[in-house]
């Protein structure tokens, strides 16, 4: 009788255990969910802005380089400001206003390619500067507590593989926003030398940015941008 209470004890015990080890490992694994779909859902249409602004803006390919070095510069404007301001926000927060401002900076495109820009007497370059440093900039602020929670979510002797699970995992989300993206530039029918729908195609890519913004309850209420 003694036994079969220590075991069916045992086995209630083990029962608690295993449940909040899978409680626990949801709790980590959501937010990597959703940071992943985040991505696959926001088609990118870098390529084809790319072709459009040396074949149809004539902008110089070392000019292109230039706005990406400028890009990487609102990379670390973007990391100084999510360090001194935004760590300690709620993460649903830093990344509906992530979001929110990439749909809007998306619009810089928008304008570029309707080349409202010219009517108000601003230059194409600036344009292509100010989206990069801008864009960048702001994928940090959604970057930042990705790189964190991969840090948080490793456990102690295998913290190389897991990290860069995660890592692969991001990067895959990242080249499937490239093959979305590549599609719908199929579809519209938008490719070098035909640009015809791709003001649609960009409105389309600023709707989508939206999209992450429904699958947000995948994030802890209570997160910040320091932990979980």
């Amino acid at each position: 009788m003694n036994v079969l209470l220590l075991q069916n004890l045992g086995s209630a015990m083990a029962d608690v255990v295993i449940d909040a080890m899978i409680a626990e490992a949801a709790r980590h694994e959501r937010p990597m969910a959703w940071f992943f779909l985040s991505q696959v859902t926001v088609p990118n249409l870098s390529e084809v802005m790319f072709y459009y602004k040396t074949e149809v803006l004539n902008l110089e390919a070392s000019f292109i380089g230039t706005a990406y070095v400028n890009g990487w510069i609102g990379l670390m404007f973007g990391t100084f400001t999510y360090n001194r301001f935004l760590k300690k926000m709620k993460l649903r927060t830093i990344l509906m206003f992530a979001h929110v401002t990439l749909a809007q900076l998306t619009l810089l495109d928008l304008i570029l390619v309707s080349r409202l820009n010219i009517s108000y007497g601003i230059s194409d370059k600036v344009m292509v500067l100010l989206g990069s440093a801008l864009s960048d900039a702001v994928h940090q602020f959604k970057f930042m507590p990705f790189l964190i929670l991969s840090g948080q979510l490793c456990p102690p002797g295998i913290e190389g593989t897991l990290f860069a699970l995660y890592m692969s995992i991001n990067n895959f989300g990242s080249a499937m926003s490239s093959f979305v993206g590549a599609t719908l530039a199929s579809v519209l029918n938008i490719s070098s030398g035909s640009f015809d729908n791709l003001s649609f195609g960009i409105a389309i890519q600023v709707m989508c940015t939206l999209i992450p913004l429904v699958f947000l309850f995948l994030i802890p209420k209570d997160a910040t941008g320091l932990s979980i």
